[in-house]
């Protein structure tokens, strides 16, 4: 990409120092406070990180930047003028915009039509003047270093990184002071993410103030200036980046050290290598995907980790093994018999389950109770005369809520009112509900705070050792490293290499340079 644009020095001499100023914030919910006191501000051409554990106060502190809530006590400037109505127009109107974790975009439509959505250049006869918008967009595009290929694809035809492109560039049209980032690299890969901090770097270049929430650390030292980390409703760290380490981040967020909460006992028996596998695949093919094959085996007891780059095929690879996808050819194996998910249905009857990707739109219905949720894929189990029986479904939901430490008020407590990291325990208390013998997880720490993310790590580790097999899909390759026996890497839907835990190729980089690699033989196989 080109170099960052030189920001304007009229509009920089012009415009106050701090695009974002929240002095003394504090909110309650009824007698139940959630901010106490807090400061936080964000100067212009910078980029601020905010990290925090899921219930430390991101969300509500962001959402009363954005006019979503009012504070309890204290003020919010945007661009120096004071937010004094509790509206996100307003907000909007005086140049704050945010990019949410979940998609905004229409898929139907094409880049253009969704940078304009809601916004669109009108004529005095209500026509929209499409000139002058692709102008706009253009001279936008131009300033953030984006392609104009984007502007006339559709949104279901581009990559993830260029739908993420649009997102941003809707925002910072009208972002002219603020603009808030909420995990914006999930799921991207390496070099999109390096991209993507391109963009991030360029729009500061261009005087606005960014927010970056992220929960993975070390993005916040690949782009930020600046962070502040919250707990419990309190800043407990504001600090120039380059002052700060990952242990004194992890410190801040937690109160203790990240080694702690990732060697926690978990009572893990080893892998018997030795053992009859849980699952099977022999040449399985998917169109599109795996058009030659692949093949390996899921041992009881064994987290097999799935790293490959965004298109890779790791998220197809889990889809077909639980039904979602059709399966084009091959042989599969469940427990020593045949399997041949024709539907997810299918798939949970015979012990498969699977954790998405995007838990809000595949994994969970948000606008319904805990309880239900946890019982969808088990209705059998607390049906009787063709009657839900309520009572034993909310027995068997609050064991699970026990076992997993879900943060609720009870299982009535509609999912979509939890926490990112509750929300994910609850579809893992879907998961333990329907016993399952083989467990696929796909990016399951997304959008989790470290704390949370150490809490699903060992409950999975527990489930694999009461000898269920586990295919762990995700982009975090720290995380994968840390949870896996072994790693398969795929890359132009082939496996490139299988590489065990002990292995010299067990690590990032050589992660990192086998998903590179393109068409490549296959690393001879290793033992488990």
């Amino acid at each position: 990409m080109e170099a960052a644009p030189t920001p304007d020095p009229t509009r920089a001499a012009a415009a106050p120092e701090l695009a974002l100023e929240m002095r003394g914030i504090t909110k309650s919910f009824g007698p139940v406070p959630v901010l106490r006191g807090v400061d936080y501000v964000v100067r212009r051409g910078s980029i601020h990180a905010l990290v925090g554990h899921n219930g430390a106060g991101k969300s509500t502190l962001m959402k009363i930047a954005l006019g979503g809530h009012a504070p309890t006590e204290g003020s919010v400037r945007i661009g120096g003028t004071e937010l004094t109505v509790a509206q996100p127009s307003e907000a909007r109107r005086l140049g704050l915009g945010m990019v949410l974790q979940e998609r905004s975009l229409i898929p139907t439509l094409n880049g253009l039509d969704n940078i304009f959505l809601n916004a669109e250049h009108v004529s005095r006869t209500r026509v929209i003047k499409r000139r002058s918008e692709l102008a706009e967009a253009r001279s936008l595009c131009d300033r953030l270093g984006i392609s104009h290929q984007v502007l006339g694809r559709r949104v279901a035809d581009m990559t993830a990184v260029e739908q993420q492109m649009v997102e941003i560039a809707k925002a910072v049209r009208l972002a002219t002071n603020v603009l808030i980032l909420d995990e914006p690299t999930a799921p991207l890969s390496y070099r999109e993410i390096d991209a993507l901090f391109d963009v991030i770097r360029r729009v500061a270049a261009l005087g606005a103030g960014i927010v970056l929430i992220t929960h993975h650390l070390a993005e916040v030292f690949a782009v930020s200036d600046e962070v502040t980390c919250l707990r419990e409703g309190r800043v407990t760290l504001h600090t120039a980046t380059a002052a700060t380490d990952i242990p004194s981040l992890i410190e801040a967020m937690l109160g203790k050290s990240r080694s702690t909460i990732q060697n926690a006992p978990t009572n893990r028996a080893p892998v018997d290598p030795g053992a009859a596998p849980v699952l099977s695949v022999r040449d399985l093919s998917v169109t599109g995907k795996f058009p030659d094959g692949i093949s390996f085996d899921v041992a009881p007891g064994e987290i097999v980790g799935v790293a490959g780059l965004v298109g890779s095929g790791r998220s197809t690879l889990l889809k077909a093994l639980f039904g979602a996808v059709p399966i084009a050819g091959g042989r599969l194996e469940l427990t020593g018999e045949p399997y041949a998910p024709r539907s997810p249905w299918a798939a949970i009857d015979r012990g498969v389950f699977l954790i998405p990707e995007n838990r809000a739109d595949e994994g969970l219905v948000p606008s319904e109770p805990i309880v239900e949720n946890v019982i969808l894929p088990v209705l059998p189990k607390v049906t009787s005369a063709h009657v839900v029986r309520m009572g034993r479904a909310r027995g068997m939901t609050r064991t699970l809520m026990a076992d997993l430490n879900v943060r609720a008020s009870g299982p009535d407590q509609m999912v979509g009112e939890l926490s990112g990291g509750n929300q994910q325990k609850v579809v893992l208390a879907k998961a333990l509900a329907t016993g399952a013998a083989l467990l696929l997880l796909d990016e399951p720490t997304f959008g989790v705070d470290v704390g949370a993310a150490a809490e699903l790590i060992r409950h999975v580790r527990a489930m694999a050792a009461q000898g269920k097999g586990v295919l762990w899909a995700t982009s975090d390759l720290q995380e994968l490293l840390g949870v896996a026996d072994r790693v398969l890497v795929i890359a132009d839907g082939t496996i490139r290499e299988v590489i065990p835990r002990g292995d010299p190729g067990f690590s990032d980089a050589h992660l990192i340079e086998a998903m590179q690699r393109r068409r490549t033989p296959v690393r001879e196989d290793v033992p488990r």
